[in-house]
């Protein structure tokens, strides 16, 4: 089981146990890409990769200098595919908090 933190527009952030990464698709709702934020150093986010502009959006990110949206749900995960730690997510809710 890998340990992951779905983030939804409007919903608050949850934490979830996964089998494998082949439930992601399911938890973004399609097709995914994986981006980041230069704020959250050795954390991806799963999203979906149509879901831009269509999707409500849920959050901003920064990458290389750069503003983004995240549209639609999110999914948190290790960046070198582990469990995410308590602290990774004591880490992932100071981030979400800092973007309200």
């Amino acid at each position: 089981m890998i340990t992951v933190y779905v983030k939804r527009p409007h919903e608050q952030a949850e934490k979830l146990d996964i089998a494998d990464t082949s439930s992601l698709s399911e938890l973004v709702d399609g097709d995914f890409e994986v981006v980041v934020d230069d704020h959250l150093e050795g954390i991806s986010l799963i999203v979906n990769e149509d879901g831009r502009g269509v999707l409500g959006n849920n959050f901003p990110i920064t990458f290389d200098g750069y503003l983004d949206w995240v549209y639609g749900p999110c999914v948190f995960v290790k960046a070198d595919g582990r469990s995410l730690t308590e602290e990774d997510i004591s880490r992932i809710d100071r981030f979400l908090a800092s973007k309200v």
